[in-house]
């Protein structure tokens, strides 16, 4: 009798719709190079909500043209080492994650992409200046083919090992780092390397929670975390533009400095540039050779205002400027090289400057002389007294002068004379003058 109570209760409750849940959802959103900064934005976001516990779901919105390994190996660990289910989404439509961040897709729990991504293209690339890890050309140069294999091995074995963990086509997985092949979303979705394709986080977030979680989800709360102030400006300085320009404008403010001592706010401004370029370093491979080079340049075109070379030092101060900038930062990673139009801007930038700068000396030159005595030249004063053998006194500037004819003439008083010029405290002058 019991029993068939019990039957009959679950039958009645079978009519009634079961309670639906609201889900809860954590956001991150990663649009930027795989970095450093970026990367510890990432984990530490992914930390917070597994401490917090206050999320059913983490999303991460990605959006990278990929970036360093080693940053993106403490992503992929952090993501599997998540007690809180990972769900990585190539969002918005337009959005990539290529080279680096196709190892960040392949890592998350669940896998998604919207209409109008792509993925992959996860070769591996150097940080070596002058060093290509590409199989067909390094094959005449025996030690950087080794070299270049066991990256390409190694990275390789990374993307099987992540494939494998999540159930994720090993096979398409492996092309994308051994033939820098490239998938759209659908091709994602058809060769098994994502699990879903949706246009918006809500519709993704609610599909999962039903079929993976078993929650029955009728509305969503997203916790949304973003780039802090610092991480803003950690990331902005980690940009090769950004620190070049840092670079420059560090090297003139100390040049400036070394030029007119005590001028204070030039050497203290090169001082925090330079700084903050080299906090840049520790993101951006850079060269040696072409830091030297760019100092050279500006060397160059200082030495310029004190050595008359007709422009040719100016001329080798900008070469030398854009060969250094083009060695700069020696990368195919993507989003960590120095664009071409950074180079032709500040080189642009420093010749108008130096044109401007000798339009102005130029035209001092012409002026004539305020200041001093050369400044007396020219100008006319007035005989106080008769001159006797040459040598008189005349009046000008509101002073009394001892002065000297230099073309014998008779000079009486009240006669106007023309300066010529000035032998210590005598005016050299020239009678006849209306």
């Amino acid at each position: 009798m019991r029993k068939l109570i019990l039957f009959g209760i679950l039958i009645i409750l079978s009519f009634f719709p079961a309670k639906s849940e609201e889900l809860r959802c954590g956001i991150i959103k990663f649009d930027d190079t795989v970095q450093p900064v970026s990367a510890e934005f990432v984990i530490s976001s992914i930390k917070e909500f597994n401490e917090a516990g206050n999320v059913d779901l983490i999303l991460i919105e990605l959006n990278t043209p990929g970036g360093l390994l080693k940053s993106t190996r403490e992503i992929v660990s952090a993501i599997f080492e998540s007690k809180i289910p990972v769900c990585v989404y190539v969002y918005p439509s337009g959005s990539q994650a290529a080279s680096a961040g196709f190892f960040i897709l392949m890592s998350g729990n669940y896998a998604a992409m919207s209409d109008g991504t792509n993925a992959g293209a996860a070769h591996p690339v150097s940080l070596m200046p002058g060093f290509s890890i590409n199989e067909k050309k390094d094959k005449e140069k025996k030690n950087e083919n080794i070299l270049a294999e066991k990256i390409v091995e190694d990275t390789a074995a990374f993307i099987r090992s992540i494939a494998e963990k999540k159930g994720r086509s090993v096979e398409y997985c492996e092309k994308a780092v051994r033939e820098s092949k490239s998938y759209t979303a659908k091709e994602c979705l058809k060769y098994g390397l994502i699990d879903y394709i949706e246009a918006e986080p809500e519709s993704l977030v609610k599909k999962i929670a039903t079929e993976k979680l078993g929650i029955k989800a009728e509305g969503v709360v997203f916790i949304t975390k973003d780039y802090s102030l610092r991480e803003k400006i950690l990331s902005i300085l980690a940009s090769p533009e950004i620190a070049y320009l840092l670079f420059l404008a560090g090297v003139i403010g100390i040049f400036i400095e070394i030029k007119s001592p005590g001028a204070v706010f030039p050497g203290l401004f090169g001082a925090i540039c330079l700084i903050l370029f080299f906090f840049s370093t520790k993101v951006l491979p850079v060269s040696i050779a072409g830091m030297l080079f760019i100092v050279l340049g500006v060397l160059l075109i200082i030495m310029e205002f004190k050595i008359v070379s007709y422009g040719f030092l100016t001329l080798g101060g900008l070469f030398s400027m854009v060969v250094g900038s083009l060695m700069l930062f020696k990368s195919d990673l993507p989003g960590l090289t120095l664009s071409p139009y950074s180079i032709i801007f500040s080189a642009l930038l420093f010749g108008i400057l130096f044109a401007v700068i000798v339009y102005f000396i130029v035209q001092s030159q012409k002026e004539k002389i305020h200041t001093g005595k050369e400044s007396f030249i020219g100008r006319k004063a007035e005989a106080v007294v008769d001159f006797e053998n040459g040598k008189g006194k005349v009046f000008f500037n509101g002073e009394y002068w001892d002065a000297e004819c230099v073309d014998n003439c008779e000079i009486k008083k009240g006669d106007r004379v023309l300066i010529t010029g000035v032998d210590e405290m005598t005016l050299k002058i020239k009678g006849g003058v209306q």
